[in-house]
């Protein structure tokens, strides 16, 4: 791969986790499945005790655990590692921030979780470009509280 080459796989792979999160946030899983994850795509969250494959348990795991909750989710600062030409290694600092109803609170009751960490990712490259083939989070520090007066809810 040429410096040419190494530069728009760069990009590549950044509209890729946009794309994650822009579908994460909209509950676009038609989008993850086009162009987001690879065929063979896995999650996994050690916070949570869970390692989600084959690709469809993801999306079935993840649509549910949102439920009907608001989320913001940033990814910044791509530490990139290409290991071949099909290959890649990345690091993403994140920030989250989920917005539960009463109706349906995360498991400790919180209606409202705000999460900085990391996403540690495998990029494979496909006939169809750039694409997740595995995906780590683990979370530096979560603040998570009950708030009234989210979104969906009465007044």
């Amino acid at each position: 791969m040429n410096d040419i080459e190494r530069l728009l796989a760069i990009e590549e792979i950044k509209q890729v986790k946009a794309r994650y999160f822009y579908g994460l946030d909209h509950k676009d899983w038609d989008l993850w499945r086009r162009e987001v994850w690879a065929p063979d795509g896995r999650l996994e969250v050690p916070e949570a005790g869970m390692v989600l494959e084959p690709f469809d348990t993801v999306i079935e795991w993840v649509s549910q655990s949102v439920g009907d909750q608001v989320s913001v989710h940033h990814g910044h600062m791509p530490i990139i590692e290409f290991t071949s030409d099909t290959m890649a290694k990345v690091i993403w600092a994140m920030e989250d921030r989920l917005y539960r109803t009463r109706e349906f609170p995360l498991e400790d009751g919180s209606t409202y979780l705000h999460g900085f960490g990391h996403y540690r990712e495998t990029y494979v490259k496909t006939d169809a470009g750039w694409r997740i083939q595995s995906s780590q989070l683990t979370r530096l520090r979560v603040e998570m509280t009950k708030v009234s007066g989210m979104p969906g809810e009465g007044a």
